[in-house]
């Protein structure tokens, strides 16, 4: 080869990484522009959710250095399993510790929000630009649109729903095995379900709703297509399945040991839990048409849309001011910008009805896979008591595990944004061509509509440190301890109710795993079945407590309440050689 073509291509090479830096560059401004802009003391979550994030993170950290069991931690002290009352973050464990090396645990928790965040750019650009090969344009586009997307951002004060980052990677794995084994490169196909299985299984223990809607959704997608194609009648699907059976058989034996500590940990809690409620569930389906473009009012292009809603609510019952959070904030705020749901349905009819992507009739594929993303997206739908997701939740093996299904609008991002992309490509291409600076302002438009002057980033490095901080350890003559008061002044948390459950069961079980000393305080998704540490400042909590450490044996138990001169008392009774 010439040297001028060579030099052209390092060129283009050179050109390429350019733009994917500054996408990424872009992008990360954009989701941790509040964090940078308080100096990095601001990290995401808040004074009850993050602190029992961290704390499963700590928990890792222990387990890593050889003083704490896998499966329990330091919290809910007797008790063991601990770990299945709460998402395990695994994988997030892994790479917070990392982090822990140089950093403290609030900034390690926002680095590890970071290298997710990261993990989910590079490979969903990998997906679009080297799996589908739609282009560098658009694999650009999809990567920074879903690294930046509105409900993603608004939802990150639950830090364990960024492992939808994980996506591409499973999408790539399963289109990597599906080619390979079409080609009959059997070994290929079979490495890359081991892998696919060993990431499903990992994804389970790290963060267990997007995991599960990766699954179910494969599931459907599998379906559609299965009836588009005929194969999903009894004779062709046994015989598809006969084909490919040693992959098939590679990847769920895989699957099938890997996933045994999930179920380990998770299978006896959901017994003694029951899992989450139907009346619990039904409060967090998608309302049509408001809570599927939901963006919140502080959204800068559409929230004008929301403030009123708010306020309209608050007008109608004004007796109960929380009440338009409950019903159209929060978990409610995980909807779709407008100008992305318009491209989405145009192109979702392009595409299952007209079945053509622009002047080329769509694979079966592409088809398939559209019609099971808007299926998905239907059967979170609310009307009044009754919703599609209720068979879903009485069939669907592990729904019910999952309270807040508004959160499957969070995983179905990237897709509806592949489908978006599928839809548009060839009227994009034209436009690019002779209108550049109308398809500049449609991106810019694109991206403005995803930021909010809403934030998920309300944890004060610098407030919790410090309070935190100048608690003292435990005398050394205590084995457990239990928490009244962790703080000489609490703002209030939320409400009244809420107050008197979290701020010191959060508190104690974060220290708890940075002193690695027991606590029966704690709390999150489930708690243990006598767990009755609510309402510190009750008359009755210390011999709660004392009946409690009565009724499982527990001995040298101190409480700290640190409005005392001196913070650590011995409970009574529960001395012990």
């Amino acid at each position: 080869m010439s040297p001028a073509p060579i030099r052209r291509r390092r060129k283009i090479a050179r050109h390429d990484v350019f733009v994917i830096a500054l996408a990424y560059l872009l992008a990360m401004l954009i989701f941790f522009r509040v964090p940078i802009a308080s100096g990095f003391d601001l990290g995401f979550g808040e004074r009850g959710d993050a602190l029992i994030e961290m704390t499963i993170l700590e928990h890792w950290r222990n387990v890593w250095s050889g003083v704490s069991s896998w499966n329990s931690g330091f919290y809910f002290h007797p008790y063991g399993g601990t770990l299945g009352y709460n998402d395990g973050y695994f994988l997030y464990g892994i790479v917070y510790s990392l982090w822990r090396l140089v950093a403290d645990p609030f900034h390690a928790d926002t680095l590890n929000i970071l290298t997710f965040k990261t993990i989910g750019f590079f490979a969903a650009y990998a997906l679009v630009g080297r799996t589908l090969r739609w282009g560098r344009g658009a694999a650009v586009l999809v990567a920074l649109l879903w690294t930046i997307a509105s409900n993603i951002h608004l939802q990150a004060v639950h830090a364990q729903l960024q492992s939808v980052a994980l996506l591409p990677l499973a999408m790539m794995l399963a289109m990597a095995c599906v080619r390979a084994e079409g080609a009959g490169r059997h070994g290929a196909a079979r490495v890359r379900a081991v892998g696919l299985a060993a990431l499903m299984a990992a994804w389970l223990m790290t963060s267990y709703y997007m995991a599960w809607f990766t699954i179910f959704s494969a599931c459907l997608f599998l379906l559609c297509w299965g009836v588009m194609t005929g194969q999903a009648r009894p004779a062709a699907a046994f015989a598809l399945v006969r084909r490919h059976v040693g992959t098939i058989a590679v990847g769920f034996a895989a699957f099938a040991v890997l996933i045994l500590p999930f179920l380990i940990v998770y299978l006896p809690k959901m017994r003694e839990t029951g899992g989450e409620g139907l009346e619990d569930m039904l409060g967090y389906l998608v309302t049509p048409v408001i809570d599927m473009v939901n963006v919140g009012p502080g959204n800068y292009i559409w929230g004008w849309l929301f403030a009123p809603l708010h306020a309209l609510v608050h007008h109608l019952l004004p007796d109960d001011p929380d009440l338009p959070r409950r019903v159209l904030g929060g978990e409610h705020e995980a909807g779709f910008p407008l100008l992305m749901v318009a491209l989405l349905l145009v192109a979702a009819w392009r595409i299952v009805v007209r079945k053509r992507v622009g002047q080329t009739e769509a694979p079966v594929t592409l088809r398939a896979f559209t019609l099971a993303m808007m299926v998905a997206w239907v059967l979170t739908l609310q009307f009044w008591y009754a919703s599609p997701w209720l068979l879903v939740f009485e069939l669907v093996p592990g729904a019910k595990g999952l309270r807040t299904v508004s959160r499957y609008q969070l995983w179905l991002t990237l897709p509806f944004l592949l489908v978006i992309v599928a839809g548009w490509r060839a009227q994009a291409a034209r436009l690019r061509a002779e209108r550049p600076a109308w398809t500049a302002a449609i991106v810019a438009l694109l991206v403005a509509e995803n930021l909010s002057a809403e934030t998920p980033a309300q944890l004060s490095r610098a407030v919790h440190r410090a309070a935190l901080s100048a608690i003292p350890r435990p005398p050394r003559d205590c084995r457990v301890f239990y928490v009244t008061a962790s703080r000489v002044t609490e703002p209030l948390y939320i409400s009244e109710e809420l107050h008197k459950l979290y701020p010191h069961n959060v508190d104690g079980m974060f220290l708890a795993e940075l002193w690695r000393v027991p606590t029966v305080n704690g709390f999150s998704t489930f708690n243990p079945p006598d767990w009755r540490f609510g309402d510190p400042l009750a008359a009755d909590y210390d011999a709660r407590v004392a009946a409690y450490a009565r009724r499982h044996g527990l001995r040298d138990v101190c409480g700290l309440d640190v409005r005392r001169a001196r913070p650590w008392a011995r409970l009574g009774g529960t001395s012990g050689a």
